[in-house]
């Protein structure tokens, strides 16, 4: 099997639990060390609370009907995806970092460095 052929959302939950633990160590890099990635956090958060229909979007919930948007709440859709696409770019680059920092860690217990 190769590492293309992995389905993410089956996999044994000791991998998943690796995954979660990742993805919470890249989060509380960022909010520590970005001050770009805290301003986007918040701004979404801010849009999240002014109009509640974003969290919808955000997490997937199923629409059954057409939404008719405000001028308003259509730039404040456009805006929250945007931050979505930047947090998202800043995120996989900081994923790919780690998986850096962790094979050189992985190459000194094996004294390969």
């Amino acid at each position: 099997m190769r590492i293309s052929e992995i389905d993410l959302y089956h996999l044994p939950g000791w991998m998943n639990a690796v995954f979660e633990q990742v993805e919470k160590q890249c989060e509380e890099e960022l909010e520590r060390e970005s001050e770009t990635y805290r301003k986007i956090i918040k701004e979404e958060h801010t849009l999240l609370e002014q109009f509640p229909f974003l969290a919808t979007l955000a997490d997937g919930d199923e629409i059954a009907e057409g939404m008719e948007l405000t001028v308003e709440e259509a730039r404040a859709l456009s805006r929250f995806l945007a931050l979505e696409d930047d947090r998202r770019g800043i995120e996989a680059v900081k994923y790919y970092l780690l998986g850096g920092r962790g094979a050189v860690e992985m190459m000194e217990l094996l004294g390969l460095v």
